[in-house]
């Protein structure tokens, strides 16, 4: 009895070691780098895109309010939208200092439009914030 019970061991030992996990690795290796995209619409359908709209981002809702002390600037493109990185809010790449609510201005024309965005957590992918300008 004693015999099979080591017998019994190895064989499950062996069989446990031989297994390929490389997948699991592999899979975290091609993850997506993050970005925050800020998309503009002129409809409340938002299917209306806005091009060449001043996206600002502050630290602050009085520095939004008040438009002083910018974080982030940039222009949305033809697709209407305004891409920002990792590399822009935390240039040490450290996406536990960036964490965190931040507060938008989108602004076209004289038409300006505060907003505040989810908790951001700089998560490997892509994040959406939409803004209907109008």
């Amino acid at each position: 009895m004693k015999t099979f019970r080591i017998i019994t061991f190895i064989v499950f030992s062996i069989f446990i070691i031989s297994c390929d996990r490389s997948g699991i690795f592999e899979e975290f290796q091609k993850a997506t780098p993050w970005e925050f995209h800020v998309q503009v619409f002129n409809d409340d359908n938002m299917t209306q895109t806005v091009a060449d709209a001043l996206v600002n981002i502050y630290k602050t809702k009085e520095d939004r309010d008040n438009n002083t002390n910018i974080f982030l600037t940039r222009n949305t493109g033809a697709d209407g939208e305004a891409v920002f990185s990792l590399k822009d809010f935390e240039p040490g790449l450290d996406a536990q200092k960036s964490k965190g609510i931040y507060y938008v201005r989108v602004e076209k024309s004289g038409i300006i439009k505060n907003d505040i965005t989810r908790y951001l957590l700089m998560n490997d992918g892509h994040t959406y914030h939409k803004i209907v300008l109008k």
